[in-house]
């Protein structure tokens, strides 16, 4: 924050005395500044809230129980003695037929 600050006094000053090289020059550096802190509070807000949302899933995660529920052994599910027939859709149109129009 206080380089921030010694670049506006400078920015002012450097103005005061007509010298606007030096004027432009501390104005970068204090915009460069502000922006490098908004981007790095950014960056700490995003973490926290990813490592959050993580902590978030795995508590699901834990509380659902899913993870204990195992696959059922073959012949458990479905275990009808007969298999229905596949059934055949015919989407051709025959031969007599005209499309209509």
């Amino acid at each position: 924050m206080t380089d921030e600050n010694d670049n506006v006094k400078t920015m002012v000053s450097s103005l005061a005395d007509g010298d606007n090289v030096t004027a432009q020059s501390a104005f970068k550096d204090a915009l460069t500044d502000k922006i490098g802190q908004a981007l790095d509070d950014k960056r700490q807000t995003v973490a926290n809230d990813w490592l959050n949302a993580a902590q978030d899933l795995e508590a699901t995660k834990d509380a659902s129980g899913l993870d204990s529920v195992g696959i059922a052994p073959e012949g458990i599910v479905g275990t009808e003695e007969e298999t229905p027939e596949p059934i055949e859709i015919d989407q051709d149109e025959k031969e007599d037929e005209q499309p209509a129009v």
